[in-house]
Formats: C-alpha cells, structure tokens, sequence
C-alpha cells in the first residue's frame, strides 16, 4: 500500500469534513436562518417568571435574518369611495378629526387620515347559508372597486352569526407586514363591514442584516412592565415579520405619514398589549 498518499486523502478528507462542520456552524449562527437552543428559553422564561410574567404561547426556535423594505400607504380619497353611492342618491357628508365620512341610503363609509377605510352596509342581513366562493367573487369586485387587487394572503375565514369574516394581510417574501389588514364580513348578498388598511407598494432596501433572537426581544417586557399600570402577565404569541411606525416616542404626527422604512420585528402579543420590537436594535418599535 502507498501510506503516503493514503494520508495524503485521508489529511484532504478530513480537511473537507472540517470545513463542513464549519461551515453550518457559521451559518447557523450568522446566515439567514438562525436557531435558539431550548437552555437558553428556559433561562430567559425562568427569568420572565420571576417578574411574574408567564410565557404560553411557543417561542420560535429559529429566527431568519431580514432586509428592511419600503412601504407606501394605498391613499383613498372621497372620490374614491363615492363610487359606492348611486348618482341619485342624496349622501350626506362630515368631517371630524381628519376623518371624512360619507352616509347614504343603507350605506355609511368613512376614511381616517385618508389610510384607513371603513365600510359599513346595513341592508346586508345575516344568511343561514353562505358560499365561500360567491363572498370572495364580491371581495374581489368591492377592492377592485377601490383600485385594489384581490392579491393579498388569506389570514382567517370564519362562520360569525350569518356571515363570513375574511382577514387578508400583506407580507413580503413570506413575512408578514403587521400595519396591513383587510377585514371583511360578507354573505352571498354582499359585504356588510369592511376595514382596510393596506400598502400599494414595498420593495426591498439593501441586503439581509442578522436579527435579535425573540427570546432577546422577551427581556423588554418586564421594562414595559415598570412604564405601566397594568402590568403584563402572559406572553401569549410571539412573531417575526415586519412593521412601519413612527417609534413610540410619538416625535412625529404619524397621521401625516404616507410611506417610509418598515423594520423587521418581533411581535410579542400579550394579555395586555401587542409590543413589536426591532429586530436589529431590540427598541419597540410600536406599541398597540
């Protein structure tokens, strides 16, 4: 046998193996995928216990590095909800408090800093039989109405009391933009409440950038708790995506706000409040 160059494939071989190992190290710990070991949960849960604060709901085991992306309000404007009015219908019309609301025969719809849309139809009644597929051919038509594509992803669809409650969000390559939210109820008769809130545009801003692990984003709640009344006592979700505010420092009137920088978060949803926390800087980014 030619022991020289057996150990020459043997130092190569292993050389390559070292360099696998290494590898998924590295990448588990700085890639984009990331994983969270099971000590370090029950530390930092043992930890949340001792300021009386109880985690329920499952902590992530992994966390993916995100980009930051850009985001732009879909605005609506009078003119864009008058078409919902017959033209010889009389609709009367108010403004209060940057909210314009318009209120026909059946139907009141109201806008709020021009973002926020709300529509209501009262001669829509509750139905013992509904067609999922005749309610989604009238979403579609009523968003299209609006300027909008049916192109949003379907959170819930659920039986309520004759109707069918749809909630749509908006995400960006598979994570979720947590200020957008479509809710509709309807029937085969047509839609009786709607509230939408949603973006026209993101894109994308630069590479991926590592984030916090969530359980890092759990050691703000007991700070909240000593800013508060009513302290938070259980964790009840927690989740990656993103979200556009304006901090919580309230610096900037966010009713002016059309569009800007949308951050990746960690929503921690609580018995109390839903905190979002910056993933790259562990501030909040939004309290609701």
């Amino acid at each position: 046998m030619d022991w020289a160059k057996a150990k020459t494939i043997l130092i190569a071989a292993f050389l390559v193996i070292n360099s696998f190992f290494a590898y998924i190290i590295f990448t588990n710990g700085t890639g984009s995928i990331g994983y969270v070991s099971s000590e370090r949960i029950k530390q930092i849960t043992d930890y949340l216990a001792k300021n009386n604060i109880t985690v329920e709901g499952k902590i992530p085991v992994k966390k993916t590095d995100m980009p930051l992306i850009t985001v732009k309000y879909k605005l609506f404007r009078k003119e864009d909800i008058g078409v919902f009015f017959s033209p010889d219908e009389k609709v009367e019309e108010s403004i209060s408090g940057g909210i314009i609301t318009l209120r026909g025969k059946d139907k009141e719809i109201s806008i709020k800093d021009n973002r926020e849309l709300d529509y209501a139809d009262s001669s829509i009644r509750p139905s013992d039989t509904i067609s999922e597929k005749v309610c989604r051919r009238i979403i579609k038509e009523f968003l299209g109405r609006l300027g909008m594509k049916d192109d949003s992803d379907i959170k819930t669809v659920e039986n309520i009391e004759g109707y069918k409650r749809f909630v749509y969000v908006q995400s960006f390559k598979g994570a979720v933009i947590y200020n957008s939210i479509i809710e509709i109820y309807a029937n085969d008769s047509g839609i009786k409440n709607a509230r939408v809130i949603c973006f026209e545009a993101a894109r994308q801003l630069g590479k991926k950038a590592g984030v916090i692990s969530p359980v890092v984003a759990l050691l703000y709640l007991p700070e909240h708790n000593k800013k508060v009344g009513v302290p938070i006592k259980k964790v009840t979700e927690i989740q990656q995506g993103y979200y556009f505010g304006t901090g919580t420092m309230n610096q900037v009137d966010a009713s002016k706000v059309e569009g800007g920088t949308a951050f990746p978060v960690w929503k921690i949803t609580t018995d109390r409040d839903i905190i979002y926390i910056n993933a790259y800087n562990e501030k909040p980014e939004g309290i609701e």
